[in-house]
């Protein structure tokens, strides 16, 4: 190897690639990636791909490859283009240089908390990249379960996140059973020590579900609203206004994984529509909850690497989801919403 042959006081080559100092005028940045070609290491292909950033990022010349090829003639430009896609998608913190570059290349596509849990899971595994494009592309951080959440939650470890629509207990379905208290008394011993915990609940039973939460020492951290003013289109109400939304209780003691930008996101009200035949968010059952709303407790409700569980998991919306960096349980009684679940998330039950 010879990183320290190619030292200078404007780049530093390492293991992980280039990183540039100051800012080297076009002259000396390209007198120094024409030193890149003596490189012989496993840092070569980083390397080229951060020069090629930095000069087309730099100086003006973003997208000429006749140029780039002129300094690497031996390479192809897709070669090339590779090279600069992967340094410029995957940040220096995240790489690690020992796994090599191709294993950077199978996940630069992927967001940077996705890039860096499937970095870490290839090297404490030892995978090869074969091994790391088969765990990819499956679904084995999906776990679907048929049975009653009461017999088979006691027989799970624990969880960093809950997420879950149980029966209202307000519609004429055989399975629509209130049973808030023994649920959460199985639910319980199974959170982890820090976790966060939202509980969909009808606006008639808000008061008391948020009682028994109190009475089971589950701390309220938001009441958040969902407003779904499409479900209400048609409805008459001569006693009443026309309901409009539906509680969402918020437990937990974790800090959420909030989105760094400020957006109405952050707020305890969210409006979406309830999923209709029509949409592409289709109703395959009764009481479905949006994607776009499951999406968002899911995502700020945990961080890559959590076990999440989903114990009326219904439809199979959480697991549809679930970012494949997380780990997701769901159960579900009702045969035909199991098979339901079979065919939209491609999975097979335990």
């Amino acid at each position: 190897m010879k990183q320290l042959d190619l030292f200078t006081d404007k780049f530093s080559l390492t293991e992980s690639g280039l990183e540039v100092m100051g800012k080297p005028d076009f002259e000396e940045t390209m007198e120094y990636l024409q030193s890149l070609k003596i490189l012989d290491s496993v840092s070569r292909q980083f390397a080229i791909g951060d020069g090629i950033v930095y000069l087309f990022d730099n100086h003006g010349q973003h997208g000429r490859w006749d140029l780039i090829q002129k300094i690497w003639p031996d390479d192809e430009v897709n070669t090339l283009r590779a090279y600069e896609y992967v340094s410029r998608n995957i940040e220096f913190d995240i790489r690690i240089s020992n796994l090599g570059w191709t294993k950077h290349q199978v996940i630069a596509s992927l967001s940077k908390d996705k890039q860096r849990y499937w970095l870490e899971q290839t090297a404490n595994n030892k995978w090869s990249v074969a091994t790391l494009r088969q765990k990819l592309s499956e679904k084995s951080y999906l776990k679907l379960y048929k049975g009653d959440m009461l017999e088979i939650v006691p027989k799970l470890g624990k969880f960093d996140l809950v997420v879950t629509d149980p029966p209202y207990g307000v519609t004429d379905y055989e399975w629509d059973q209130l049973e808030t208290s023994s649920w959460l008394d199985v639910v319980i011993p199974h959170l982890e020590d820090e976790y966060n915990l939202f509980w969909f609940c009808a606006p008639k039973y808000a008061a008391d579900i948020e009682m028994i939460f109190r009475l089971k020492g589950l701390e309220i951290q938001s009441r958040i609203v969902w407003i779904r003013r499409n479900m209400a289109m048609g409805s008459k109400a001569k006693n009443k206004f026309v309901d409009t939304w539906e509680m969402i209780l918020h437990a937990g003691n974790r800090e959420l994984n909030f989105p760094a930008e400020w957006s109405d996101a952050w707020f305890d009200t969210q409006e979406f529509a309830v999923p209709q035949t029509n949409f592409t968010d289709k109703k395959i059952h009764p009481t479905q909850k949006p994607e776009a709303l499951i999406k968002r407790l899911v995502e700020f409700g945990s961080y890559p690497g959590d076990k999440i569980l989903d114990p009326f998991s219904g439809s199979g919306t959480t697991g549809l989801v679930c970012p494949d960096d997380r780990e997701c349980t769901l159960i579900e009684k009702e045969e035909g919403y199991v098979g339901i679940m079979e065919g939209r998330l491609g999975i097979s039950r335990l």
